[in-house]
C-alpha cells in the first residue's frame, strides 16, 4: 500500500466513510496529502492548550458559520468518534449562529452612522 493509500484508509477510518475531496484532490496533486495529513497531526496532538473536544467543536462552528455542508457533516461525524455528543455539537452550532449573527451590526455599522448622521 502507497503513503497516500494509507493516509486516505486513515481518513477514512477517522471518517467512517471515503474522503471524497481528498481522494479526488489527490488523484490531482497527490503530494498535498501528506501536508493535509501533518497538518491536522500538528493541530490535534501538537496544540495542547486546547482540549480535543474543543477543536472538533471549533471546526463544526467554523464550517457551519461558512456554509460548507460537507465540512460540517465530516467534522461532526469524526467528533461523534471521538465522544463529542449531540447536545455538544448542537450548541457549538448554536455558538456560532449567534457569532456569526452578532457580525451584521458590524458590517453595517458605516451604513447605520450615516443613517444617524442624516438625522442630525
Amino acid at each position: 500500500m502507497t503513503e497516500h493509500e494509507e493516509i486516505l484508509k486513515k481518513m477514512e477510518e477517522m471518517i467512517g466513510e471515503k474522503p471524497v475531496p481528498q481522494y479526488l484532490f489527490s488523484k490531482i496533486v497527490p503530494e498535498w496529502l501528506p501536508k493535509q495529513m501533518e497538518e491536522r497531526q500538528f493541530v490535534m496532538q501538537k496544540l495542547e492548550s486546547i482540549p480535543e473536544k474543543y477543536k472538533h467543536l471549533i471546526m463544526i462552528a467554523v464550517a457551519a458559520s461558512v456554509g460548507c455542508e460537507m465540512c460540517t457533516e465530516v467534522f461532526t461525524k469524526i467528533a461523534k468518534r471521538r465522544g463529542v455528543s449531540d447536545r455538544e455539537i448542537c450548541e457549538a452550532i448554536l455558538v456560532a449562529r449567534f457569532a456569526l449573527a452578532s457580525t451584521i451590526f458590524a458590517t453595517a455599522t458605516p451604513a447605520l452612522k450615516w443613517l444617524v448622521e442624516q438625522r442630525e
